[in-house]
């Protein structure tokens, strides 16, 4: 209440210009009539004062109409005690009564600011607990982070390691001078692929690590694109590991430009890449490559499409490949995962690629599924929203809308 009546005259309850509506003195007076009168907020008929006033007035007229009655007349000197002591014990009980009040505002105010107090320290401890707990959890990712890593540097980067130090301790040995220069050749050839092979997977990790520590998402002033445009530039950079695997690698770019889409372009290049490699990877082919341990004899192909489906850009990836367990399509986009097939077929796999993908494909707000047949093949479907005309957009030149991927 004194709040409000403050907010009204412009003065706090306990101000000195503070004037209390809820009294007909004060309001009539326009002001405050005593000191203690700016700590009250009682309407008048309830001021202590007041009543004071009103039973003392009763008691005067009491006693002087009986002193009448009796002695036929009014002593002057009973007048003059009866004032007298009026005006006494008025002037105590005002200065009472108004150390009462002044108390008791002050315990009120004390009471308050303790509240408003209790509150700020349960909101500043409830802050600080929330911070706490997202910087666990962020530290209890990093350590789980950390400890994939490892995990993952046990396994895959020390076999490359392995043979680039075994063929550079050769030469330093002097072991390869006899050796013809074919063979010589051939060493220095897998010394380039692992070297290769270690710097995929490094990539992989720091890509990895920073899409799970930061999640990745584009802004809404991004440049729009043609999805076309980038699944083009993921071939061609996929063309020469298809020879090499002697892989059939069929893409057709549609023949009418694509409602365009949303997006980083080097960053779909690289989903998009991550897909036809892995389709590269773990399709048969008559070409057998070193770090396969089965031998193929079926001829590979791989297809890429895009099309338009409803208010989304698709792209799918299909192969004639080893295909997913049933019961491993479920784990498929998770980080470090691996179906067993294709761990028994391959020793060399960070299990980053589709991770990676997933990552990149739920950053521009798309869906990213795979359906595939045991021994028969995968088809990874990327989904990604058109992007709206009602909203401005600033399209990219077409020489920029691909940025080449380095793996």
């Amino acid at each position: 209440m004194g709040t409000n009546q403050g907010a009204q005259t412009g003065k706090e309850l306990g101000c000195a210009g503070y004037i209390n509506k809820n009294c007909w003195l004060a309001n009539n007076v326009n002001g405050p009539p005593t000191k203690r009168c700016r700590y009250c907020e009682l309407a008048f008929k309830k001021c202590l004062f007041a009543r004071f006033l009103l039973i003392s007035s009763i008691l005067v007229v009491a006693l002087l109409l009986t002193s009448f009655l009796i002695e036929r007349k009014i002593s002057e000197p009973l007048v003059i005690s009866l004032f007298v002591l009026i005006i006494v014990y008025g002037y105590y009980f005002d200065r009472s009564t108004e150390s009462i009040i002044v108390a008791n505002f002050s315990e009120r105010k004390a009471k308050k600011a303790f509240i408003e107090l209790t509150e700020t320290l349960k909101q500043k401890v409830s802050d600080q607990t929330k911070d706490i707990k997202e910087k666990n959890k962020h530290l209890q990712k990093m350590l789980r982070t950390q400890s994939e890593f490892l995990d993952i540097s046990s396994h895959q980067l020390r076999t490359p390691v392995s043979v680039i130090k075994g063929v550079i301790s050769m030469i330093l040995d002097g072991d390869m001078d006899d050796l013809p220069k074919a063979k010589q050749r051939e060493f220095l050839q897998g010394v380039r692929d692992k070297s290769t092979k270690l710097e995929m997977i490094i990539n992989d990790i720091l890509c990895a690590s920073e899409f799970d520590a930061n999640k990745f998402s584009i802004k809404t002033d991004s440049l729009v694109i043609h999805m076309e445009d980038v699944v083009d530039e993921a071939v061609k950079n996929s063309r020469l590991e298809a020879k090499q695997r002697e892989i059939d690698l069929r893409w057709q770019k549609p023949k009418r430009p694509l409602p365009m889409i949303r997006g980083e372009a080097k960053y779909l290049e690289q989903a998009v890449y991550n897909l036809i490699s892995n389709a590269l990877k773990y399709t048969p082919s008559t070409a057998m490559v070193k770090e396969a341990r089965a031998t193929r004899q079926q001829k590979g192909v791989v297809r890429v499409t895009v099309k338009k489906e409803r208010e989304n850009i698709i792209v799918c990836v299909s192969d004639n490949g080893i295909g997913i367990p049933k019961e491993e399509i479920g784990k498929l986009f998770h980080k470090f995962a691996r179906a067993e097939n294709a761990t028994a077929m391959y020793t060399d796999g960070s299990g980053l690629g589709l991770f990676i993908v997933k990552a990149i494909v739920e950053g521009h707000y798309g869906k990213v599924w795979a359906e595939s047949e045991l021994k028969k093949g995968t088809n990874i479907y990327i989904s990604l929203p058109i992007a709206r005309p009602d909203k401005q957009v600033n399209a990219l030149p077409k020489s920029n809308q691909s940025v080449p991927v380095t793996h």
